[in-house]
C-alpha cells in the first residue's frame, strides 16, 4: 500500500471510532431479499471498510500476477537482478503504444497466453497467439523477444542467432539479444563465437548472473584461467555467486593457473597458486596431490608432503590420496605398507569401505591372506563386488583355496562389476578415471566428485 491508501484507511477507521463513541445506540436496519438484520451504524461502516480493503488486496494480487508475467516476457534471465531492467524496457514499449482499453486488455491476455504456451512447449499455439498480438500492437520489440523464446523452444538455433543479431542493434534489447545469441552458439557448439559474445556482455554488464556464468565457463573452457579468475572475482564482488561456490571455483581456477606455471617452469607461481587452491578448497584432491609432489621434489620434504596428504585424507579420502601417501616411502616392504595403511585408515571415518579395499589389496601383496579375506567380507557387506575387488578375490581363490571354478566366477565378475575409483560429473553423470577441471561432456567447471565405485550394469 502507498501512503495515500494508508491515510485513507486510517482516517476512515478513526471516523468509525468517533461515530461509535458519539452514539453507540445508533443502528441500521437491512431488509434485502432473505437478509433482515439490525446492526450498529459503526459496525456497518466497519464492514464496508473491510470490504474495500479486501477489494484493494485482490487488485494488488492481480496487478502483481500480470506484472510478473510481463517481466517474464522480457526477462533476460530468471534472476532478480534483471527484473528492473525488463520492466524498464516494458515501460518504454508501452509508452510507444497508443491503443484502446479493450485492445489493451486483449493484448495483455494474448501476451499471457503466448508465455503460457511457450512454457507448456506448445510452440504452434504460441505462434498463433503471437500473430494475434502482433495484429494489435504491431511490430513491437516484445514480439521479437517472444519469437526468440519460440525459436528456442523449437530448437531452431540458427534462426534464434539470426534474430539475436538483428536485435543487437537496439540499445534497449542489446543484453536480451546477447543472451539469446550466447545460448544459440553454445547449443551449436560454436564456442569461439560464444566466448566473444560472453566477453562483450561482460564489458556491458557485470551485475547479471548469466553474464558472469557464461563468461567464466567459456573462458575456463578455452583455458583462459586468468580471465576466468577476473570474471569470478567480479561476480563475487557483486554478490552474484554464493561464497561456498566462489571458493570451490576459485580453487579450481588457481589450481589450473598453478599447472600452467609448472608447465612454464615457474616454480614460484606454481607454489603460490597451488597452496592458495588448497587453502580455498581443502577437498580439492588434484591440488593436494600436486602440492605434496612439489614438497617431495624440492629438498625431499616428505614430512610436509605427508601433512598435506593426511589433511585431505581426513576430509576427502580417495584412492589417489592413499597411493600418493604410501609412495612417500618407496623402500617400505609389503608388510610395512600394510602397517602404514592401517594407521592411515584410523583417520578415515568418512569412507570406511575404501579402507577395506585398499587393505585387502595390500594384504594380498604381503601374503597376509587371512586378513585379506576379512577385508573382502567386510567390504561386500556394504558394497557390490567392484572390478578391483573381484580380481583380488579371483587371485585369492586361485592361490589360497585352489578353487578354479570359484576363481573363474570371480574373474567374470571382475569384467561386469562396478567401476572402481571414478570421478563423476555432478551435472551430467559423466564418468572419468581422473579429475578434470571442465567436464568433457557438458562443460561444467569443477563439478567432478570422487566415488568409491559406480554401478554401470543395466540393473543399476
Amino acid at each position: 500500500m502507498n501512503k495515500k491508501i494508508y491515510t485513507f484507511f486510517a482516517i476512515a477507521l478513526l471516523l468509525i471510532l468517533l461515530i461509535w463513541e458519539g452514539d453507540r445506540s445508533s443502528t441500521v436496519r437491512i431488509d434485502w431479499r432473505f437478509i433482515h438484520e439490525v446492526m450498529p451504524l459503526a459496525g456497518l461502516l466497519l464492514w464496508f471498510l473491510i470490504f474495500a480493503a479486501v477489494v484493494y488486496a485482490i487488485n494488488i494480487v492481480l496487478h502483481k500476477t500480470v506484472k510478473k508475467q510481463l517481466e517474464e516476457a522480457l526477462s533476460v534471465t530468471g534472476n532478480k537482478a534483471d527484473e528492473s531492467q525488463s520492466i524498464d524496457k516494458l515501460n518504454q514499449t508501452q509508452e510507444k503504444l497508443v491503443i484502446g482499453r479493450a485492445d489493451m486488455d486483449n493484448a495483455m491476455m494474448l501476451l499471457l497466453k503466448s508465455m503460457l504456451s511457450i512454457t507448456e512447449g506448445d510452440m504452434e499455439k504460441a505462434r498463433n497467439h503471437l500473430q494475434e498480438l502482433q495484429s494489435i500492437i504491431g511490430n513491437d520489440a516484445i514480439i521479437d523477444v517472444l519469437r526468440l523464446k519460440i525459436y528456442k523452444g523449437e530448437k531452431d538455433f540458427d534462426k534464434m542467432e539470426e534474430l539475436s543479431s538483428k536485435l543487437m542493434q537496439s540499445p534497449d534489447l542489446r543484453l536480451v539479444s546477447m543472451k539469446a545469441s550466447l545460448e544459440a552458439q553454445m547449443q551449436k557448439k560454436e564456442f569461439e563465437q560464444a566466448l566473444e559474445t560472453a566477453n562483450k556482455a561482460f564489458e556491458v554488464r557485470q551485475d547479471l548472473y548469466w553474464v558472469i556464468e557464461g563468461a567464466f565457463n567459456l573462458r575456463a573452457k578455452a583455458g583462459d584461467w586468468e580471465g576466468a579468475l577476473q570474471v569470478l572475482n567480479s561476480g563475487h564482488k557483486k554478490d552474484l555467486i554464493p561464497n561456498d561456490k566462489y571458493k570451490e571455483l576459485k580453487a579450481v581456477t588457481l589450481y589450473e593457473m598453478s599447472e600452467n606455471a609448472k608447465a612454464k617452469g615457474d616454480s614460484v607461481n606454481f607454489f603460490k597458486f597451488c597452496s592458495q587452491a588448497v587453502k580455498y578448497n581443502p577437498l580439492l584432491v588434484p591440488a593436494a596431490l600436486s602440492l605434496a609432489e612439489y614438497y617431495v621434489a624440492n629438498d625431499n620434504q616428505v614430512r610436509k608432503a605427508s601433512q598435506v596428504l593426511t589433511n585431505i585424507w581426513r576430509v576427502n579420502p580417495t584412492t589417489e590420496i592413499a597411493e600418493a601417501y604410501l609412495n612417500l616411502w618407496p623402500d617400505d616392504s609389503a608388510v610395512e605398507k600394510v602397517q602404514r595403511m592401517e594407521s592411515l585408515a584410523l583417520t578415515n571415518s568418512i569412507r570406511p569401505s575404501l579402507n577395506n579395499l585398499l587393505l585387502a589389496e595390500l594384504d594380498m601383496k604381503a601374503k597376509l591372506y587371512g586378513k585379506a579375506k576379512s577385508e573382502f567380507e567386510i567390504f561386500l557387506v556394504n558394497n557390490p563386488a567392484t572390478k578391483r575387488l573381484a580380481k583380488l578375490i579371483c587371485e585369492y581363490e586361485k592361490k589360497v583355496n585352489k578353487n578354479e571354478e570359484a576363481a573363474s566366477n570371480w574373474k567374470k565378475k571382475s569384467e561386469d562389476g562396478a567401476e572402481d575409483s571414478v570421478w563423476v560429473c555432478n551435472s551430467c553423470g559423466h564418468l572419468s578415471k581422473g579429475w578434470h577441471p571442465v567436464c568433457k561432456k557438458c562443460g561444467a567447471v569443477g563439478d567432478y566428485k570422487w566415488r568409491l565405485y559406480k554401478r554401470t550394469t543395466p540393473k543399476d
